[in-house]
């Protein structure tokens, strides 16, 4: 298994609160992602962070705006993962 670097849409929050509230807001919708620290390339409010794929971006926004869940910024950046 090699690790390779692969473009993730990385969102951070302006508290540990939000970014939990992030996570129950996906998980009731099914919308694919996983909690990660802030990678070192973004700055963030909390030390958390949500990764999923930047396709997902559109449905992702409207999702959270829906349930109130306040976002800092949503980036796109290359993350290592095994493939």
């Amino acid at each position: 298994m090699a690790r390779v670097r692969v473009p993730s849409l990385v969102v951070t929050f302006p508290t540990t609160a939000a970014a939990m509230s992030c996570e129950e807001c996906c998980e009731r919708r099914g919308l694919g992602g996983r909690m990660i620290p802030v990678p070192g390339e973004v700055a963030a409010g909390c030390g958390l962070a949500w990764k999923t794929a930047p396709e997902a971006r559109e449905e992702l926004a409207a999702a959270l705006a829906a349930d109130g869940v306040p976002v800092e910024a949503m980036t796109v950046i290359e993350l290592l993962e095994f493939r």
